[in-house]
């Protein structure tokens, strides 16, 4: 599910999966030591994953075998639970809220629903309107922004629907609603169930949203999931995602500021 066959030259590419972007020192000595032995070229993608590059097919049963041993053979790249998510409010100054948790979230519901492997849809999340996990270029994204609901802040987002870059033009995504940030895991999966069940075949997300009536039409079937239960009924709604108390948007200067 990983590889990647040159059409042209016959080149063979393999992605090793990173879930959330996240490599530890070990598995990064790991992965010098395969490029070494398979003197294949490395790049990052902007999914977050390690890509090796220039392999033989031979080569493909030992990448595999060195990447389960490091536990990055898993089947995930470019697949729904392959979520990209900027660095969010632990450690950016600007964010507003934990979009790495919310990641985790989604491809946690996803794996509970068995839609962790479906093809053709990424989801990408930003932890605010800046657009660090290019949100707006995604199948479905998410930027954080703080919500009030019965007299309390929490931590929520926008829902956008259909972004893609073309191979001539690009599409930002389109607004679908708003949500409460522990209410979107519940909504992206509910989104990709309808494109698994409901597309023809070889057919995009892009193309399956505009079919069905286009992001608002998708909306109007997650509206449910738009309320805010009240904080006696629901308090996690109000702490985001690894955080253990009330939800507070303290947003500071960004990197570049002067």
């Amino acid at each position: 599910t990983s590889v990647v066959r040159g059409a042209a030259n016959g080149s063979v590419s393999a992605v090793a999966y990173a879930a959330l972007g996240d490599v530890t020192a070990a598995q990064f000595r790991a992965l010098a030591s395969i490029q070494r032995e398979l003197g294949a070229d490395v790049r990052l993608s902007n999914r977050q994953n390690v890509v090796f590059r220039g392999l033989t097919e031979a080569q493909l049963p030992v990448l595999f075998e060195r990447l389960e041993a490091i536990g990055m053979a898993h089947p995930g790249a470019e697949l729904a639970r392959d979520v990209v998510a900027c660095p969010g409010a632990d450690t950016c100054n600007i964010a507003v809220t934990q979009s790495r948790g919310l990641a985790a979230a989604i491809g946690e519901q996803l794996e509970e629903e068995g839609l962790a492997e479906v093809g053709g849809v990424r989801i990408n999340i930003s932890g605010c309107t800046n657009s660090c996990g290019q949100h707006h270029a995604s199948d479905i994204g998410f930027f954080g922004a703080e919500r009030r609901a019965h007299g309390k802040s929490a931590p929520g987002y926008q829902m956008l629907l259909g972004g893609y870059v073309g191979q001539e033009q690009i599409h930002f995504g389109e607004k679908a609603l708003r949500l409460p940030a522990k209410a979107a895991p519940k909504a992206a999966a509910r989104v990709i169930r309808r494109f698994n069940d409901e597309r023809s075949a070889g057919e995009g997300f892009r193309s399956w949203m505009d079919r069905v009536g286009g992001a608002t039409a998708i909306a109007d079937t997650l509206a449910d999931l738009a309320e805010f239960p009240t904080p006696e009924d629901a308090p996690d709604f109000y702490v985001d995602y690894g955080e253990t108390g009330p939800f507070v948007a303290e947003v500071g200067d960004s990197e570049c500021a002067v």
